[in-house]
């Protein structure tokens, strides 16, 4: 009989990328670029939940981002939560 922790297992493997078989001739791996692409747009600021946190004062209850801005849905949440309204100019 399977267990609960048998069938995640299964499942695991199952949607586990298939990965290609080893062979001597492959080419080294080229190594991944450290530079991050620009969270948006162009000339549009994304502002993640960490980032509206430091924007914040202690006890405010208003927040005003640049109206251009792209918010994150975590953020936008969080905001909503904590009763801050968000001022876009």
């Amino acid at each position: 009989m399977l267990t609960r922790d048998d069938l995640i297992d299964i499942l695991v493997a199952g949607l586990a990328p298939a990965r290609p078989a080893a062979s001597s001739s492959a080419a080294p791996p080229k190594p991944r670029s450290k530079a991050l692409p620009p969270p948006g747009p162009a000339g549009r600021p994304f502002l993640a939940e960490h980032e509206i946190k430091k924007r914040l004062t202690a006890g405010g209850k208003r927040l005003t981002i640049p109206s251009n801005s792209i918010l994150s849905p975590l953020a936008s949440d969080w905001l909503t939560l904590q009763g801050i309204e968000i001022v876009r100019v």
